[in-house]
């Protein structure tokens, strides 16, 4: 088995190195020509290969390390949050990369939309709850929704019996907390209607970002995965107050 690691650290030996240097001392036996074709396909080309490790940005930094990981081929991969500090079209490049490689690839990510693209299998690590679901993370959602809209179903006849009970004992304390209990999942289809609506955003922006005459446009990519950054923030708090909501009604 030939592993292949990926960590958000992005160490080099050498930050003085050039792209170029730094590739061509790594794979001594390949031609500049050969060299360049590599970069290349990870949108390192022309001048951009004479620039020093030193002054990459995070995102070039992580697509070189990258670049080096394919080139030796290994057949199993793991990847920790693959795509920190890269921009739209560095994330498009790698999901092409990721879907035609044929050995098998585990990574972890908070990136949804990269989860949903590249994932065909789902591990959810969760309060101490390991959570395995054969699929993209868009039916894992949808399965999740299923469940949760099942639990709520038997809550509700429970409730119903309890309320019949709580009738006859006269009993405040289970009246109060059905009544609580229906207040929580009411939130919580209002931050889903909310997450769903900022999701839509997000795909409008990037069908945005992906017309021809803005992607030589950097200012605007720029401003535009700004946007994007901000709707993905404000999803994974809304994310968060779903799942406390759905702790305590669960309770």
């Amino acid at each position: 088995m030939s592993l292949g690691y990926f960590d958000q650290q992005l160490d080099f030996k050498n930050e003085e190195n050039t792209v170029l240097e730094e590739f061509s001392t790594i794979f001594p036996e390949l031609t500049t020509t050969k060299l360049r074709t590599i970069l290349g396909n990870f949108l390192f080309s022309g001048e951009d290969v004479e620039k020093k490790i030193k002054v990459l940005s995070g995102g070039e930094k992580a697509r070189l390390k990258l670049c080096e990981i394919f080139k030796k081929e290994p057949n199993l991969l793991l990847l920790d949050e693959p795509t920190n500090h890269m921009d739209i079209i560095g994330k498009e490049s790698l999901e092409t990369i990721l879907k035609e490689y044929k050995g098998t690839l585990i990574f972890i990510s908070h990136d949804r939309y990269f989860v949903n693209k590249v994932a065909d299998k789902i591990l959810e690590f969760k309060k101490g709850k390991v959570t395995f679901f054969d699929g993209t993370y868009e039916e894992f959602q949808e399965w999740k929704k299923d469940k949760q809209e099942e639990n709520e179903s038997k809550m509700e006849k429970t409730n119903i019996k309890n309320n019949g009970k709580a009738e006859q004992t006269n009993s405040k304390k289970e009246y109060l907390k059905n009544k609580e209990n229906t207040k929580r999942k009411n939130k919580m289809k209002k931050i889903e209607q909310e997450i769903q609506e900022k999701e839509d955003e997000v795909k409008i922006i990037k069908k945005e970002m992906e017309k021809e005459e803005n992607l030589t446009d950097y200012i605007k990519l720029e401003e535009l995965q700004r946007k994007i950054d901000k709707l993905n923030k404000e999803i994974e708090e809304k994310m968060m107050k779903w799942d406390e909501l759905s702790n305590l009604t669960a309770k």
